[in-house]
Formats: C-alpha cells, sequence, structure tokens
C-alpha cells in the first residue's frame, strides 16, 4: 500500500536534504516523494536531481510559480498511491507516522483521513518543541473523530490540524476535489472541510510515537497569523454557503451550524478590529469587503475606545509600581 507524500517547494533548496533523510529514516518503506518545483530561483532542482541518483523513490516536477495549492494538485495528479500524505520542504516526520497510520488504515477501512500530533520547533533548534507556531504553550487542535455534523462542527470550531499531520485514502479526493487554488492560509482548512462535506470519516491518532514537525521562521510569524485571520473570515463566508448547500444535513442542522459559524466569524472580526493596525487603510478597506463600512466605522470607534482604555491601565499600574517622589519645597 503505496504512501505518496508530496512535497511543494519554493526556494527552499537548503531544507531538501534533511527532509529526504527523514523520509529515508521512515519504518515505512513503501512510499514515493514527489517534488513539486513551484517555480525556486534557488538549488532546489539540482538538490533534488543529485538525491535520485541513489534514491529511486523520489520524483521531481517544474511547474512556473504558481501557489501551494497549485503545486499540491500537481502533485494529487502525478500520485501513484493510495495513501496521500502531504509535506512540506522544511518540515519533519516522526520516524513510525507513516507505519502507524497506514497499520491504522488497514484495520479500518471505514477511516478516510487519520491525523496525528503536530509540534512547531524554531528554525535551527528542532530538540525544542511547542504546541503552536507562537511558541506560547497554547494548545489549539482539537482531538476528534467523528463524520458528517459532529466533524463539520468541530471544523467550524477550529482547523483540524496542520497540513502534513493527515494521511488520507486517495479514493476521498474523487468527491472532495482538489486544494482551492484561490485561497491563501486556510486552504489546507478549506480542503478538510471539502473531505468532511464529501462523507469523510475522521479519526485522531492518539500515539506519541505518530507525528509532525513544523518549522517555524520567527522572523515571519506575525505577519503570517494576521494574514490568515483576513482569510479565514473568507473561508467562514464559504462554510456558510457550503452548509447551506449540503443535501445530507437537516433544516435543523443547518441553522445550528450557520449560526455558529457566524458567532465565530464576528468574534474574530472584532479581535481584528481591536488588535489590528487601525492605522493602515489597506487593513480597513480589507475589513470593509467582509462587514459593511458602517459597522467596520463603529468597531473602529470601539477599538480606539478600548486601546485608549488599556493604555490608561498600563500607567496606572506603572504609577503604582515606581511611585513619583516629590520635594516638598517648604523643607527642601
Amino acid at each position: 500500500m503505496k504512501v505518496s507524500i508530496i512535497i511543494p517547494c519554493y526556494n527552499y533548496g537548503r531544507y531538501l536534504a534533511e527532509c529526504f533523510s527523514n523520509l529515508q529514516s521512515q519504518t515505512y518503506s513503501d512510499w514515493e516523494a514527489i517534488v513539486i518545483d513551484d517555480g525556486s530561483t534557488d538549488q532546489t532542482m539540482e538538490v533534488v536531481r543529485s538525491w535520485q541518483a541513489y534514491e529511486s523513490r523520489i520524483q521531481y516536477f517544474y511547474q512556473p510559480n504558481s501557489g501551494v495549492s497549485s503545486a499540491r494538485n500537481l502533485g494529487l495528479k502525478k500520485a501513484n498511491g493510495e495513501f496521500i500524505q502531504f509535506l512540506d520542504a522544511d518540515d519533519l516526520l516522526s520516524e513510525a507516522k507513516l507505519q502507524l497510520q497506514v497499520d491504522f488504515f488497514q484495520s479500518h477501512p471505514e477511516v478516510d483521513l487519520c491525523y496525528t500530533e503536530n509540534h512547531y520547533f524554531q528554525d535551527g533548534v528542532p530538540e525544542i518543541r511547542y504546541p503552536d507556531q507562537e511558541f506560547l504553550g497554547r494548545e489549539w487542535m482539537i482531538r476528534f473523530s467523528g463524520h458528517g455534523v459532529f466533524a463539520l462542527e468541530q471544523l467550524i470550531r477550529n482547523n483540524l490540524a496542520v497540513v502534513s499531520s493527515p494521511l488520507i485514502r486517495k479514493s476521498i479526493l474523487t468527491h472532495s476535489g482538489l486544494f482551492p487554488e484561490n485561497v491563501s492560509h486556510t486552504e489546507d482548512w478549506q480542503f478538510w472541510a471539502q473531505c468532511v462535506l464529501a462523507g469523510a470519516r475522521v479519526q485522531y491518532l492518539h500515539n506519541e510515537a505518530a507525528y509532525t514537525l513544523i518549522r517555524v521562521h520567527r522572523s515571519s510569524v506575525s505577519q503570517q497569523t494576521q494574514t490568515m485571520r483576513y482569510g479565514e473570515l473568507h473561508l467562514r463566508d464559504w462554510l456558510k454557503n457550503q452548509i447551506k448547500e449540503a443535501q445530507f444535513l437537516s433544516g435543523r442542522e443547518k441553522s445550528f451550524l450557520i449560526n455558529l459559524n457566524e458567532s465565530r466569524k464576528q468574534a474574530l472580526f472584532k479581535y481584528i478590529m481591536y488588535h489590528g493596525p487601525l492605522a493602515s487603510m489597506r487593513h480597513l478597506v480589507k475589513m470593509s469587503r467582509i462587514y459593511p463600512w458602517t459597522m467596520v466605522f463603529s468597531y473602529y470607534l470601539k477599538a480606539l475606545n478600548f486601546r485608549r482604555k488599556t493604555i490608561n491601565k498600563i500607567h496606572a499600574r506603572t504609577r503604582h509600581h515606581y511611585p513619583v517622589k516629590r520635594t516638598d519645597s517648604r523643607t527642601a
């Protein structure tokens, strides 16, 4: 039972040797690595070619720069395996991950998507791991197993996992479709939702030996996080439309899911307005594409007041802890 490991790569040739060595250390050996060079200008092609000289399981395909979703979709079209593993060029898998997931699939033929733990590490420090990319120790991943309404509810509450966590049956793609190429930073979240809407059964595999490691490039974390929040707002509009059209959902189930989705969207909108760059017109225009300008302006004023109160509280604490000493002029 072959596993097709799809590796999109854009100017990450410096990580490929570690990536390939990591795959060679897998306890499961029936795999193929499909590298999609997304228009790289670095040494990506040379690195892959040098490895292909003695590792026949590595395949290489080039495309003009078209984005990570397009690269993954090309990989899916080239895949020969029964199972699909997505892996970004700078990330890693635990040695037993593929073996444990394939074994689980063999004993649970009803499951279409099996996902594991994911850990983050700072580039250059792989031995120190965190549950979140901000390195705050925040557990964000929802661990669940199920399908239908229950699985959709979980995906409305949060993304499933990082893209390299699940192993999926290729057969589900016949119904779910490919990655959306007009979406950025939430394309994996939408892809998992597409799978569930297509009837996929999801299973969280609780095994400490099965996990994926995500390399964090610290310089880009804050901007990526903000961009993902913008993307999530649009994702929730897409989810609302998909729920409305889902024929397997009853009217009551649709109402519940749509209301939950909308409450999450409004909470995120409020958070972005309160903590986003209020001085940026570009930011405000993005918000106006989600909600009317009147609502954006209302939250803009509320955000200004929120920040004013926050600053006043900080000043109050500062005065309390560091009192100003005054000199009495009568005794000077």
